[in-house]
């Protein structure tokens, strides 16, 4: 999905009270661990001048399943309660909530660190 088409889908929601612009959008999904960019997409805009712009997806190595995406969150997005159980590992230095039984986070267990 584009940053246009996800601008677009959040405008449709009624629960959204102001809509990110897709340069904000794609600030946000780039530094986002749990998307990747999958690809590039050929964008022409109102007065003809084309654009390339990057497809993003859920990363689907580190993501496998929804409760997957608690133990993934960065600790600005985290709840109160997930901070309070986050820890920093030791493998890659990021402080998230460990899967249960092991002592380092999600990325490192699923082998999806950079």
């Amino acid at each position: 999905m584009t940053k246009e088409k996800m601008a677009t889908i959040l405008g449709k929601d009624k629960s959204i009270r102001t809509v990110p612009s897709p340069h904000s959008l794609a600030a946000l999904m780039s530094k986002n661990p749990q998307i990747i960019a999958v690809g590039k997409e050929a964008v022409e805009n109102v007065v003809g001048i084309k654009a390339s712009h990057l497809i993003y997806d859920i990363n689907r190595d580190l993501i496998q399943s929804k409760a997957d995406i608690e133990l993934t969150r960065t600790p600005t997005v985290m709840t109160p309660a997930q901070k309070k159980k986050a820890e920093r590992c030791d493998s890659c230095g990021r402080t998230r909530v460990f899967p249960d039984g092991y002592q380092k986070c999600l990325h490192c267990v699923r082998d999806a660190c950079d």
